[in-house]
């Protein structure tokens, strides 16, 4: 049965809405997205409307729902010129042959070798003024070890794609469910956060917004006390100022975002309003508010406890493969045996992981 969303749909574009089902949903889209017959130029319409169009915006303003990466391998020069992405796509060939998940979604273009592929978000990453920018940051550089791995266009900026439900491409469907981002990063080399964590010369690597974000924390850090006794008001609108400033430039100066346009002046606001309270509240001062201390030790010890767990599991998932694969070619799986295989010392499994290898071998 046919939803509002889907009521100008003719059946063809209704059976391929109705057969990708997180990118056909109005809850995923813009609610007025940018969408064009072309790639020169756009407008704006409901969504209804929007899904005619052969081009339309993947994502809403407020949040991303998924990743969209453009690959043109038609380019003779292109590392993957004879690589078909109809042979990848059809054969669910991704992973065994780019080391990449398969997409959710592929629009190829029906004349060359050239597509929008879409990884379906399973949490959509929000990127409105209260949203928090560690999960931008998470999603940019997964985005980028995508395109990096598959040789995407660095200078698709992610306004329009090609909208798969359109009947003007081919139509590959890959996994009905959403990724965790946590998931895709797990096929890519992401920056190593404690070397760039504090950096103060930040490159671009992983995203306009998050570029001006650290470069507009860095200028607040500097400033905050010489506006304590304007107030936050005043302070809030230097901050936000200084984001304005530091878009309006542009960044060609940045090898990695030498393509992109500016950041909207929403962005640039909500990025400013962002830095200025939490720089406000948590810097710059003679010293912290026991309040503010005592949360930030509760949530040390909850982060450490968080952690300790997570790296328990995944010790406890490479043990029981191993002992697994051992099992398989009929040999004993001891604990030597099995550490030897891991790469770590007998008696770390003998004080902290006995317990699997009784279960194993009852």
């Amino acid at each position: 049965m046919a939803t509002p969303l889907f009521a100008h749909l003719n059946s063809t574009e209704l059976a391929r809405a109705q057969s990708i089902q997180l990118f056909a949903d109005e809850r995923r889209l813009a609610r007025k997205p940018r969408c064009s017959a072309t790639k020169d130029h756009s407008v704006i319409r409901t969504a209804p409307n929007a899904l005619l169009f052969p081009y339309i915006q993947p994502n809403s303003p407020m949040s991303y729902a998924r990743i969209v990466l453009d690959l043109d391998w038609h380019n003779p020069k292109h590392r993957f010129h004879n690589l078909q992405l109809s042979y990848l796509s059809a054969a669910r060939a991704w992973e065994n042959d780019l080391g990449v998940p398969e997409p959710n979604w592929v629009a190829l273009s029906r004349d060359k070798n050239s597509a929008h592929i879409g990884y379906e978000l399973e949490t959509p990453v929000g990127r409105h003024e209260h949203a928090s920018i560690k999960p931008q940051r998470y999603l940019a550089a997964v985005e980028a070890g995508l395109s990096l791995k598959l040789g995407a266009d660095e200078g698709y900026n992610g306004q329009l794609c090609k909208n798969p439900i359109s009947s003007n491409w081919e139509l590959y469907r890959g996994p009905e469910r959403g990724r965790d981002l946590r998931e895709l990063a797990d096929y890519v080399e992401l920056p190593n956060e404690k070397v760039h964590a504090y950096s103060r010369t930040p490159r671009g690597e992983i995203g306009r917004n998050v570029y001006l974000f650290d470069e507009v924390r860095f200028w607040a850090y500097d400033h905050v006390s010489a506006f304590r006794d304007a107030g936050f008001e005043i302070w809030e609108q230097a901050v936000i100022g200084t984001a304005e400033r530091l878009n309006a430039p542009g960044y060609h100066h940045l090898l990695a975002l030498a393509h992109h346009d500016l950041l909207p002046h929403s962005e640039c606001k909500a990025i400013g309003k962002s830095v200025a309270r939490w720089v406000w509240a948590n810097h710059g001062k003679r010293s912290p508010s026991p309040a503010f201390s005592e949360l930030q030790s509760w949530r040390g010890a909850r982060g450490a406890i968080a952690s300790a767990i997570v790296k328990r599991e995944r010790h406890e998932e490479r043990i029981l493969n191993a002992i697994g694969v051992l099992t398989a070619q009929g040999a004993k799986a001891s604990m030597g045996k099995v550490a030897k295989l891991i790469g770590c010392d007998k008696s770390t499994l003998s004080r902290h992981y006995k317990h699997l290898f009784q279960v194993t071998t009852h």
